[in-house]
């Protein structure tokens, strides 16, 4: 159950990597939404702050929370918090992520779930 969780952990940082990195490509396909907001997202301190996160969380997913140690997985909860709480009080688009018909910030919210469900499965 554990490598199933550690997998799940690493695909939803995998994730969060994605949209980092495709974060600019995103925000110059979509000139029409409000620059300021996509500042935040697609420059290059956000995008290499987001994926140094999420190379980190790989890692600690790949070596000492597969060997079970537990510390690791609090360190990931703590990371994983810390992504969520940011998002979540930064971007006003996660707040109608529970509505289907307006886009929000699902993928983020996707991975963060998997993630979490990642962490209750690889729990020692």
């Amino acid at each position: 159950m554990r490598k199933v969780g550690v997998a799940l952990l690493v695909v939803a940082y995998a994730l969060l990597l994605f949209l980092s990195l495709t974060s600019p490509g995103y925000a110059r396909a979509h000139p029409h939404l409000d620059p300021m907001m996509l500042a935040q997202y697609a420059s290059p301190w956000p995008v290499a702050l987001a994926s140094a996160v999420a190379v980190a969380g790989i890692m600690l997913a790949v070596v000492p929370l597969r060997r079970g140690e537990r510390w690791a997985l609090w360190t990931q909860l703590a990371m994983l918090i810390i992504l969520f709480v940011t998002r979540v009080t930064s971007d006003a688009r996660c707040l109608v992520v529970l509505d289907p018909h307006q886009h929000g910030c699902h993928s983020f919210i996707i991975a963060v779930v998997v993630g979490v469900i990642g962490l209750a499965l690889a729990w020692p």
